[in-house]
């Protein structure tokens, strides 16, 4: 496939997968990770210690990575966040984005019981939460960009604050970005940092944000030292190269697919009109596979 139309800007966006990770996990990022973290737990942070510092070194292990980051605070609070800048495969608005949901359920299960369970009682365990930023829509029917979720019952008695899942949906940012910068939360700055961190159109917002957050001034600064690292813009461009492979392939798949159906409905001696109504093929494309058979 040619690659000739990957554009590297010169400013790396904090929204993707690979550039987040690199971000938050970066020896300087820590007061930046803390503020992020106590913004969305809603309680203070006193400090923040990744557990999770590996890094893709090369485009096999990239294939295989969970560009997450896994770290501890306070009294041993156990914090996994996530970037998912897009659907995941086979994930879409009409499968309600079941994929990414048991996703998080199922890292936010494996981060809990992954705590040693020797000579510890079970109410003693460390309380675990696991948050997912979206680059796209998860929650439709809502107009908040943050949602939370825990063990509740249907009267909404909580059960037990032990465990928590976060999603945030970088695509609901506009009343957000509409506000004036002194009002805006915590969840609000981050939120808009990931989604504008490299939109040059949005230069006089992100100026607002750093000269009022000292932390979004700091992740600014450290955003600006990785994109000029050749070896980050590499790493880049080969997971957008992946990308790329990816689509393609599944797009090759979906065809061969389609064309599989219409064959078999010209066995079954199905009318032209039908197969196109049935796979949204061309006339041509249907006459055409009439004149192979």
């Amino acid at each position: 496939m040619p690659y000739d139309d990957i554009i590297i800007p010169e400013l790396l966006p904090p929204s993707e997968d690979g550039v987040f990770k690199t971000l938050m996990t970066h020896p300087d990022a820590e007061p930046i990770l803390r503020d992020v973290v106590e913004s969305y737990l809603r309680f203070p942070v006193v400090k923040v210690e990744v557990k999770n510092v590996e890094l893709p070194v090369s485009d096999i292990n990239e294939k295989r990575e969970r560009f997450d980051v896994n770290c501890t605070i306070n009294d041993g609070t156990q914090f996994e966040i996530e970037m998912q800048s897009d659907t995941i495969s086979g994930d879409s608005a009409g499968t309600n984005h079941k994929i990414v949901k048991s996703r998080a359920i199922y890292h936010l299960c494996d981060l809990h019981s992954g705590q040693s369970g020797r000579n510890v009682r079970y109410d003693k365990l460390m309380r675990s939460f696991q948050m997912t930023f979206c680059g796209y829509t998860v929650f439709p029917e809502r107009k908040d960009f943050v949602r939370r979720f825990s063990l509740r019952d249907e009267n909404g008695v909580e059960l037990s604050d032990s465990v928590g899942i976060i999603f945030v949906e970088l695509t609901k940012l506009a009343e957000a970005m509409k506000k004036p910068i002194e009002t805006l939360t915590g969840e609000e700055f981050w939120a808009l940092f990931l989604a504008i961190g490299s939109d040059p159109t949005q230069k006089e917002l992100l100026d607002k944000m750093i000269a009022a957050r000292r932390e979004i001034g700091m992740a600014v600064e450290l955003l600006q030292t990785i994109s000029r690292d050749e070896n980050e813009r590499a790493r880049f461009r080969a997971r957008r190269k992946f990308q790329m492979d990816m689509e393609h392939s599944l797009i090759v798949a979906q065809d061969e697919a389609v064309m599989r159906v219409a064959k078999n409905m010209l066995a079954d001696g199905e009318p032209i009109e039908k197969i196109i109504r049935y796979t949204n093929l061309t006339r041509t494309e249907v006459e055409g596979l009439c004149a192979v058979n």
